[in-house]
């Protein structure tokens, strides 16, 4: 089977196709070619349409957001190893989680609290200070005002053989 690439809009990788479902899409002119193919090509009675490598789609397609599994490693990455009150960049070792809603009330409200918009990243001093408060009773804001925590969203393309070349240019490796 020979695999192609199939871009959003936007250049987000979203799947990988059998060319037959690649050709036919092209024949239906819902994608573009990007990167054209080895040289294979694909003769009808009055076409011949060479097999390419990668295509776009011609319209954007909302992909609903993958979830992202929360963890310690993950909320650190999130937010560049740097915590979010007083700006320090830290390494994993010496990186701190804190709770934007305490724990304790969390638990109260019957809501979990290792949630990705409840964890930031924070130096062991801005923890202390905080200590199981929430920010404002302690006077504390975040680094950047801009800040909010988010949820990351995530890409998920699984590719059990080698990668073409010209396909790493668009997938995250």
């Amino acid at each position: 089977m020979i695999g192609v690439l199939v871009l959003n809009a936007s250049y987000e990788p979203l799947h990988i196709v059998d060319y037959r479902r690649a050709v036919s899409l092209l024949v239906g002119n819902k994608v573009e070619i990007v990167e054209p193919g080895n040289g294979k090509v694909i003769a009808s009675a009055t076409h011949r349409i060479a097999v390419p490598s990668v295509i776009k789609l011609r319209r954007y397609v909302n992909v609903p957001q993958r979830g992202a599994v929360w963890s310690r490693h993950a909320v650190l990455v999130r937010d560049h190893f740097t915590c979010v009150f007083c700006g320090e960049k830290m390494t994993s070792a010496i990186a701190t989680i804190d709770h934007v809603v305490p724990q304790w009330k969390c638990k109260a409200m019957g809501k979990p609290a290792n949630t990705w918009t409840n964890t930031v990243a924070a130096c062991r001093k801005c923890q202390s200070r905080k200590g199981g408060h929430d920010m404002h009773v302690v006077g504390m804001r975040f680094h950047d005002p801009n800040y909010e925590p988010r949820r990351p969203r995530t890409r998920y393309l699984v590719v059990t053989s080698q990668l073409a070349p010209e396909w790493k240019k668009y997938i995250e490796i």
